[in-house]
């Protein structure tokens, strides 16, 4: 008796597991086509990689997703972002710059709540010439710490344009910068973040009015190349075209926020849009209602 009774319980077990699995649906991926790179597309060096990328949730949340480069016997991670999206899919675009080596590899990777993924690969070919170009130049920006009374305090990093706290309303949605200084690590900090950047010792931290805004840019810094200074300011000057700018940003070490940001430090950045950028800071206050003077170069 004890023995049909323990063989019923199994039953029960492997059939309700069974019916588990099956309702457990993957994510699943679709690359956009059109306008996008696609699978065997042959590209110059510096030329523009454009990525649209669709997924279905399957039975769970979209949680994650990784986008990798394999490049000349490497893996990089692009890009590796947390995400919550319950229903509706994802729908996202991601921007890069082709590489000068022949042949890369690109993976797209979906995972939801249930842990399930789903991956995506396409081919992309190194084709003739080269599509490096010149760079927006902005020689002196200046902006105020968080407690800065009169000067701007929010950045659009593609026109240079500087907004205050009352005229950036209506443009939110090209804010990449703001600066700001905290303590951390024992020091002061002169410190660059972006709008999409939250937590108490970040972006909403210091300027709460962001956590209202529909639009929240998110701009990754090579805070790695900038603590280390692995791009001179020399380099800084004499980068004439975008070349400079696509590989001295190294994805592997990015955040949203960028610490010890002091005057003479290079800081190579990509905007929400994918475009890339260096900045050259020349003035680094440690007071609260100091201020930033920077110079930056970014494509077009």
């Amino acid at each position: 008796m004890i023995q049909r009774i323990a063989f019923l319980v199994f039953i029960m077990f492997f059939v309700g597991c069974s019916k588990t699995e099956e309702e457990r649906i993957k994510p699943m991926i679709v690359m956009k086509t059109g306008d996008f790179t696609i699978d065997g597309s042959s590209v110059p060096v510096g030329g523009k990689l454009s990525f649209g990328i669709t997924a279905i949730e399957g039975s769970a949340p979209i949680t994650n997703l990784r986008i990798r480069r394999i490049a000349g016997g490497k893996t990089i991670t692009e890009l590796d972002k947390g995400l919550y999206i319950p229903q509706g899919g994802l729908d996202y675009t991601f921007n890069a710059v082709k590489s000068a080596e022949a042949i890369e590899t690109w993976t797209f990777m979906v995972m939801n709540a249930n842990r399930d993924t789903t991956q995506f690969s396409l081919t992309v070919l190194l084709g003739e010439g080269s599509a490096y170009g010149p760079v927006l130049h902005f020689p002196s920006i200046i902006i105020g710490m968080q407690n800065h009374s009169s000067l701007p305090q929010y950045l659009d990093l593609h026109s240079g344009a500087l907004y205050t706290s009352t005229s950036v309303s209506g443009h939110e949605a090209a804010i990449d910068m703001v600066g700001f200084v905290y303590q951390t690590g024992g020091v002061m900090s002169p410190t660059l973040c972006c709008p999409a950047y939250s937590g108490s010792s970040s972006v909403t931290g210091h300027y709460p009015a962001i956590t209202n805004w529909v639009t929240r840019n998110s701009t990754l810094y090579d805070y790695y190349t900038s603590d280390n200074q692995l791009i001179s300011e020399a380099q800084f000057d004499g980068a004439a075209n975008d070349s400079l700018l696509v590989s001295a940003y190294k994805p592997g070490n990015v955040s949203g926020l960028c610490k010890y940001a002091y005057a003479g430090r290079v800081i190579p950045f990509k905007t929400e849009d994918g475009k890339y950028g260096m900045i050259k800071m020349k003035r680094s206050d440690i007071d609260t209602d100091g201020v930033m003077e920077f110079e930056v170069k970014i494509q077009p």
